[in-house]
């Protein structure tokens, strides 16, 4: 079980993003894990654009998702990687590459979703 904050959640349940920021080593590429709501964040930790998430709740499903890469969160490059998450400060640890499935499969369709993950390895820094 992976626990992610609500907005976070709700961020990668709408296929919005398809990253989340986790301690180091919680999970490794190929993992398979439940992801779990985590509460709320303070509007402040979040992007403009994304405060209205910061108490609304989780999504409503059962979410699950496979592990496609971790990196350092110190790897995603501060000026190529801002649009790739939600925060208005990426977190410390890894930035993991998530393929969400919800109550009814895939979030993102296979060709979206590759979209999503080029974008983000363009954005890590070499």
């Amino acid at each position: 079980m992976l626990t992610i904050p609500d907005p976070d959640l709700r961020a990668l349940a709408s296929g919005e993003t398809v990253v989340a920021f986790v301690p180091r080593g919680a999970v490794s590429p190929g993992d398979e894990v439940e992801l779990a709501p985590g509460g709320p964040r303070q509007p402040a930790q979040l992007k403009p654009a994304y405060r209205r998430w910061a108490d609304a709740g989780p999504p409503l499903g059962s979410w699950t998702a496979v592990v496609e890469s971790v990196d350092p969160a110190a790897a995603l490059d501060p000026v190529a990687g801002v649009s790739r998450h939600i925060l208005a400060e990426p977190g410390d640890g890894d930035v993991v590459v998530l393929r969400v499935l919800g109550p009814d499969g895939p979030v993102l369709g296979d060709e979206a979703h590759a979209a999503r993950v080029r974008s983000v390895t363009g954005a890590l820094l070499q």
